[in-house]
């Protein structure tokens, strides 16, 4: 059972190549100087000054402190594996419990959730998001823990990651299913709890904003209905089709129809939402399959001294894992030579340079897009996939007031640009740095 957790470990030391995670850290670290949590754009010149509001300022707070008190970010990988390790946990013990306590039964959950977790181990609050989602999925289902906890939860969920909302929704779904009057109104509670906030009934407006801008979101390649040849989004169809046999089996009930349906419809709608449907899901899937309790027998003393040998191994194995140098991917966020290269003036660049930006080279550097759709909205993300594809460069240029850009030497606009004269000022296999002439 310790073999995933080292799986765990190991992902959460791959480099960063997050689009987010980075300005999340620089706008910590900035309303901690301000003590204030931010409401409007300080970090772009296309949108300075608009009204936005960071949905994860608790999480941007212990992220600029961890950032301040080690002076860096060599805390990521054991952030990352304690969140990624925490929703495995709580997951594999509702598919435990839900299951039969069957061994075999919990062994193949678990790495049905591995499979599918493993690339949603982001640094970014999405990853706490996650968390919360599973332990309100293991309240729901286990019942060991009274309902009066749910919020104080939402309260900190609403602090960290819009997904309280999902979380809601969840929980109002399973007190339909329950017919559940005590459930309802812990829902009703928990909802009122996420207006006490820093952002007041803000918290619902981020969530608001978010939801208009879809035609933002539908140029973000997370946010594309999920790709199934890709191998780690197929166990939400594992899933699928583990809920078809049930029903076929008459394994589930006509009142489970009331989380099950709109969470599938969820999951399918878009790439981002695939781990939390099948987080909500699996339960499901694995009550579906229960059965007798195996039968315990004790082991000899010589199995159980390999067992805890083995153990001892694994544990090694992962804390190496995490002992890894924490690096940037290469292929997301440039070399700092390239930085060195860039002035003060206005820049075009992409979404995931823009947020290594913000953390490396904010306030000398204001970048023209970044990752956040609630702000730029569809028109932003359009103009910024328009001058990619080299259309309008020069009359929008010559707006702005971009004179260099930082980009990827497969764009369209470096042809372009390469017609207009303009002079490379630095050149790698991933990025490119080019100016006016």
């Amino acid at each position: 059972m310790l073999i995933p957790f080292v799986v765990l470990a190991w992902r959460a030391a791959l480099p960063i190549g997050d689009n987010s995670f980075l300005w999340h850290v620089r706008a910590g670290t900035l309303q901690l100087d301000t003590g204030a949590v931010l409401r409007t754009d300080p970090f772009s010149f296309t949108a300075f000054g608009e009204a936005w509001r960071t949905q994860s300022w608790l999480a941007e707070l212990a992220y600029g402190w961890l950032e301040r008190l080690t002076d860096g970010i060599s805390w990521v990988p054991i952030m990352k594996f304690a969140a990624m390790a925490g929703t495995l946990a709580l997951l594999g013990l509702v598919v435990h419990l839900v299951g039969g306590r069957r061994q075999w039964v919990t062994l193949g959950g678990v790495f049905l959730l591995l499979w599918q977790g493993t690339p949603f181990g982001v640094a970014r609050p999405a990853l706490l998001g996650f968390l919360f989602l599973a332990m309100t999925v293991a309240i729901v289902h286990t019942r060991h823990v009274p309902l009066w906890v749910l919020p104080p939860l939402f309260w900190l969920w609403a602090s960290i990651h819009g997904m309280f909302a999902v979380g809601l929704g969840y929980l109002l779904l399973d007190a339909l299913r329950r017919r559940s009057r005590k459930q309802i109104a812990a829902v009703a509670v928990s909802g009122a709890v996420t207006a006490l906030t820093a952002h007041g009934l803000g918290a619902w407006w981020i969530v608001v904003q978010f939801l208009k801008n879809r035609g933002a979101l539908e140029l973000i390649s997370e946010w594309q209905p999920p790709d199934f040849s890709n191998p780690f989004l197929m166990p939400l169809l594992v899933v699928v089709v583990g809920l078809i046999v049930a029903g076929v089996r008459d394994r589930l009930e006509v009142a489970d129809l009331w989380v099950v349906v709109p969470f599938v419809a969820f999951g399918l709608l878009a790439e981002r939402n695939v781990w939390p449907a099948v987080i909500v899901l699996t339960p499901f899937v694995f009550r579906a399959q229960q059965g007798a309790p195996e039968a315990t027998t004790e082991q000899p003393g010589e199995s159980v001294v390999i067992n805890w040998a083995f153990a001892v191994v694994l544990v090694g194995v992962a804390v190496v894992g995490l002992l890894q140098p924490v690096e940037l991917n290469e292929e997301r966020f440039p070399e700092r030579e390239a930085v060195a290269n860039l002035d003060n003036a206005p820049l075009f660049n992409g979404s995931a340079v823009g947020g290594y930006l913000i953390y490396a080279d904010w306030p000398e550097i204001e970048v023209f897009i970044d990752d956040r759709a609630e702000l730029y909205g569809r028109d932003g993300f359009q103009l910024f996939h328009d001058l990619k594809s080299g259309v309008d460069v020069e009359e929008t240029f010559d707006q702005l007031g971009i004179r260099q850009v930082l980009v990827s030497p497969e764009w369209p606009i470096v042809g372009y640009l390469e017609l207009l004269g303009w002079d490379y000022r630095y050149q790698d296999e991933f990025f490119v740095v080019m100016a006016v002439s």
